[in-house]
């Protein structure tokens, strides 16, 4: 005859406790690590899209700097609109700041059109894809690699400046000599 403890259920009572606990925590543990995840793959993508757009940015600012990109000024206005246009300019104050050209060298504009081709939203794919992201993580790489050389090439941006300095005023940062 099988006895049957009346305190079983009791006595259990912290097993079962323990167990409904662990499974509803799992469930929920899974689905805020979904949310958590999501959230963070968001951040995350957005900030390389804009810092892809930044570059795409300055690609374009290159670009019309390089003197073989830019299109030859043919006229084809006849003499009295050009002194129109220019009586109209004169008689307003023009803001337009330029940036100066770039000096003609074929190599410089090699390497501003593979920028430009790397850095073009156009051709990025948004898909949530392995093979998706590590094409876009592949040409973010290579375009800052070609913005640092671009840079250097043409004396601007974060190569410019020499030796950093350390800031906390020793004579490291005042010397004319740099550090090994």
């Amino acid at each position: 005859m099988a006895t049957t403890n009346p305190f079983e259920d009791i006595l259990n009572l912290e097993e079962e406790f323990y167990s409904n606990g662990y499974n509803q925590g799992l469930s929920e543990g899974i689905t805020a690590g979904r949310i958590e995840g999501r959230t963070f793959g968001l951040e995350k993508g957005f900030e390389k899209y804009v810092e892809m757009g930044r570059l795409h940015g300055k690609s374009i600012v290159w670009a019309n700097r390089t003197p073989s990109f830019q299109r030859s000024k043919i006229s084809t206005m006849s003499s009295q609109e050009l002194e129109q246009e220019s009586q109209t300019k004169e008689g307003e104050k023009s803001h337009d700041l330029k940036l100066s050209e770039l000096a003609k060298n074929e190599r410089l504009a090699k390497h501003v059109k593979v920028f430009h081709a790397l850095a073009e939203a156009e051709s990025l794919s948004t898909e949530n894809s392995e093979e998706a992201v590590g094409d876009f993580d592949d040409r973010y790489k290579r375009a800052v690699a070609k913005a640092k050389i671009i840079e250097k090439m043409v004396g601007e941006g974060q190569g410019q400046g020499g030796a950093k300095s350390s800031g906390d005023g020793a004579i490291e940062d005042v010397s004319v000599m740099k550090a090994r």
